[in-house]
């Protein structure tokens, strides 16, 4: 017999809640949305915001957004592509020891989806000791289609302003508020940190480590099929978000695996990506 997840309501949402010898997780069905991960032993690695709106109608505000079949903005089309705030089914559930399973899938139909995007998103998570996540995509009409997608990524920090990413330093990017293209960090003349308003897009499709001396650990991110990492806290603008609590800004960092640009996907074609989000100690005085 195949094991049934735990779900409980959380205002209008179904959440599945995980419970293994590795690790709590929660994840809603409502947006295919990740919301908890906390290996254990450990403090949260994903923040949720206090004031998230759990209607079944917006958004929610922190942990693992999906967005999808496009990212950002888009004129006529909304923000984040479509599948953030529709409900997901499960698939497939699993549990064992030291891991959790679970397969949900998106079903779009031509109504809500009359662009030239697939209708169909299927995810895979594993929770466990690290979060394994695949998206697959596949295009079943006899058209090309094309889609791009972001893993938008709320880590928990001790302070986003003290955290490094070392990687980052020698990454091209892109800066969202100002219009500039093609910018390198300069770590001798820029204080470091990444307390916002800050939107970059970094193009590396390298693994990730975002160093946290304060809570002495470093969460690293792999990846596969993703070209950028997208980089957001919105510092003061934060004030004008309900639905972020007071200071929220100041205990998280967004580290998104994405892709801002079209993926082209040719009939019958199958396309996944994933990332593995993982712990690592670090000392006191790194």
């Amino acid at each position: 017999m195949p094991d049934e997840p735990h779900i409980v309501r959380r205002g209008e949402l179904d959440v599945i809640q995980i419970d293994n010898a590795a690790c709590s997780a929660e994840i809603s069905l409502f947006g295919g949305h990740v919301l908890q991960w906390q290996p254990s032993g450990r403090k949260p690695v994903l923040w949720m915001s206090d004031t998230a709106r759990y209607d079944g109608s917006t958004a929610l505000r922190g942990g693992i957004p999906i967005c999808w079949p496009w990212f950002g903005a888009v004129a006529d089309k909304g923000r984040h592509g479509l599948v953030r705030n529709r409900n997901w089914q499960v698939t497939h559930f699993e549990d064992t020891a030291n891991a959790t399973f679970v397969e949900l899938e998106v079903n779009l139909s031509e109504s809500e989806n009359p662009w030239p995007h697939p209708n169909k998103l299927v995810m895979k998570v594993s929770f466990g000791e690290s979060l394994l996540q695949s998206l697959l995509v596949e295009n079943t009409s006899d058209k090309p289609q094309c889609f791009n997608f972001a893993f938008h990524n709320y880590l928990r920090v001790s302070n986003p302003a003290t955290v490094t990413i070392p990687l980052l330093g020698s990454a091209f990017y892109e800066d969202k508020l100002t219009g500039q293209q093609q910018q390198l960090e300069n770590r001798d003349t820029e204080q470091l940190g990444y307390l916002g308003p800050l939107d970059r897009i970094y193009s590396s499709s390298e693994r990730i480590e975002l160093l946290d001396p304060q809570y002495a650990r470093k969460i690293c991110i792999d990846k596969q099929r993703s070209q950028h990492w997208v980089v957001w806290n919105p510092g003061s603008d934060a004030a004008s978000m309900d639905d972020v609590h007071e200071s929220g800004e100041h205990e998280f960092l967004c580290v998104e695996t994405a892709n801002t640009s079209d993926i082209v996907i040719e009939p019958g074609e199958k396309i996944s990506m994933s990332q593995t989000i993982s712990l690592e100690n670090l000392s006191q005085d790194h």
